[in-house]
């Protein structure tokens, strides 16, 4: 996908995002390749054609969230650029849940660090379904048990 059908895709699945966070993709981009991060780590000779790969998995990312969380929502994870806080497309999804729920870039982040934030699938978009799965998985793995809970086999 050429920078300029990217920049238009974007701007049809988040109207509201701020312009000038397009660009920050097109940058993060230019650095995955520029660090040797390839998609599906095929490495290519061509820079500019390894470029256009990562927007379109960009994009395929961007319009996962667009499709189950809305423009509103999109609108943010693109404007997360800005903070910076470019995300791989099997991380947009998550992100995009932490954002409905009052987080921040800065939230994101830290989740991404610790792993509440993870993909299998860097490229690939996960579905909200599987993302608030994650999210509950962890819930329940995070909640201290009660004392006095009972644990298998009866014991206490």
């Amino acid at each position: 996908m050429t920078y300029e059908n990217f920049f238009n895709r974007i701007k049809e699945l988040a109207p509201g995002c701020k312009p000038e966070a397009i660009p920050r993709w097109r940058d993060f981009a230019v650095e995955c390749v520029e660090s040797e991060q390839f998609v599906r780590f095929q490495q290519t000779e061509d820079k500019a054609a390894a470029v256009e790969r990562w927007l379109d998995v960009l994009s395929s990312g961007l319009q996962a969230v667009g499709d189950e969380c809305g423009p509103e929502t999109t609108a943010a994870v693109v404007d997360l650029s800005l903070e910076p806080c470019c995300l791989y497309p099997g991380e947009m999804m998550q992100a995009a849940l932490c954002l409905e729920h009052g987080g921040d870039a800065k939230e994101i982040s830290r989740k991404i660090e610790n792993g509440e934030i993870d993909c299998t699938d860097l490229f690939s978009p996960i579905s909200r379904r599987e993302a608030e799965g994650r999210r509950a998985v962890r819930d329940r793995l995070s909640t201290p048990k009660k004392s006095g809970q009972q644990k298998k086999g009866g014991e206490r």
